[in-house]
């Protein structure tokens, strides 16, 4: 075997072909990088919140519309669309089990 100049395996070759250690941004940099981050943040947030709260106070006033005018309006009535039927008067009701309920004694008869 003849010794090819690119290829050894010298402890002290492999020792010299590794990298470097990486040098590691020292702590106060990390700290002020989060900080300025959270800072951040924290004027974005601040800035959201007052962009909303008055849109949520509007939506109060009209939600406190609302109910006035709800009440207003029904004036402690039942306030669905309730007809009387044009037609009939309906005063009995027949059960599935053929029980009949509020039928006067007249009609059972006939």
């Amino acid at each position: 075997w003849q010794s090819h100049p690119s290829i050894r395996w010298n402890q002290n070759d492999i020792a010299q072909s590794s990298r470097p250690p990486m040098q590691r941004p020292n702590l106060y940099d990390r700290q002020s990088k989060l900080e300025e981050t959270l800072n951040q943040f924290m004027q974005v947030s601040i800035s959201n919140h007052k962009s909303t709260e008055p849109s949520i106070k509007n939506l109060e006033i009209q939600v406190g519309q609302l109910a006035k005018q709800l009440a207003k309006n029904s004036g402690g009535n039942f306030s669905a669309n309730t007809h009387t039927n044009p037609k009939e008067n309906c005063s009995a009701i027949t059960t599935r089990g053929g029980k009949r309920v509020g039928v006067l004694e007249d009609e059972e008869e006939q």
